[in-house]
């Protein structure tokens, strides 16, 4: 079955309650601490001693500048799109270092709405639902999530590579875009099916509207990664004062609807 003709399905119902189906638990995630490092305070005190002084004074040095990311930001989600692999990674790291913010994976909520729809019973990757149905019909369903997540203030998004449309940035922009980029092919996302290079060329043409690209080194982890994230932002934010009280209008707006 089509995912237009699913999504023609699925409008007859509630699109919330579709939606909050597939959005487990286990793909949200609240701040749960910053590492190891952080929870030295609760540490055995045999324990904490042995922790290097500057890997300590380090971590709390990266705690304080997710701290203050989460002050600056003033409630915005953040949309992480691009071609890299660790995506999905630095997403997670980030949104467990943000404070009260949750997270979700674009990518696995499409497998999971679409299996739900479709009342299949195997679990769904992205490269079947790629080589079972047309891109065309795949945005679709992306920009329905999309559409029905824009609600959930403190949030960081991973997209899935084809969310370039103008509408995705329409709601996207409502927050922060970051494109992370690769600093060599070896770490760009690979499909099990083969995108056309025409399609791969919109995708990266799309990402690069982003409101900040960050390239990761080969040689990054993606904790590292992440803090570099964090400054760069900050930075960006820093720069754009307007932008900042546009978000803060938007998320007090749409904080005030949740609680009506």
């Amino acid at each position: 079955m089509r995912v237009a003709a699913l999504l023609l399905l699925a409008s007859s119902c509630s699109c919330s309650a579709w939606i909050a189906a597939v959005c487990r638990p286990s793909m949200c995630c609240t701040r749960s601490g910053f590492g190891p490092f952080c929870l030295a305070d609760s540490l055995p005190e045999s324990a904490s001693k042995n922790i290097p002084p500057g890997q300590l004074a380090d971590a709390w040095r990266r705690e304080e500048k997710a701290k203050e990311l989460g002050e600056a930001l003033k409630g915005c989600s953040l949309y992480l799109i691009g071609m890299s692999s660790r995506k999905n990674a630095i997403g997670r790291i980030l949104a467990r270092r943000l404070p009260r913010y949750r997270f979700y994976d674009q990518t696995a909520l499409m497998c999971s709405t679409y299996q739900q729809l479709s009342k299949s019973t195997e679990t769904l990757s992205i490269g079947q639902l790629l080589a079972s149905e047309p891109i065309s019909d795949i945005e679709k369903l992306s920009s329905a999530l999309l559409i029905e997540l824009q609600q959930y203030t403190r949030s960081v998004h991973v997209m899935w590579e084809g969310a370039i449309s103008t509408s995705n940035y329409a709601i996207m922009q409502q927050g922060l875009v970051i494109n992370l980029a690769e600093e060599t092919r070896s770490n760009v996302t690979a499909h099990p099916v083969e995108i056309s290079e025409e399609t791969l060329a919109k995708w990266m043409a799309g990402h690069k509207k982003a409101d900040i690209t960050l390239t990761v080194r080969e040689d990054d982890v993606a904790d590292d990664a992440t803090f570099e994230l964090i400054e760069t932002v900050i930075a960006f934010i820093h720069a754009n004062p307007a932008k900042s009280k546009e978000w803060k209008a938007r998320a007090d707006s749409a904080i005030a609807a949740q609680d009506e």
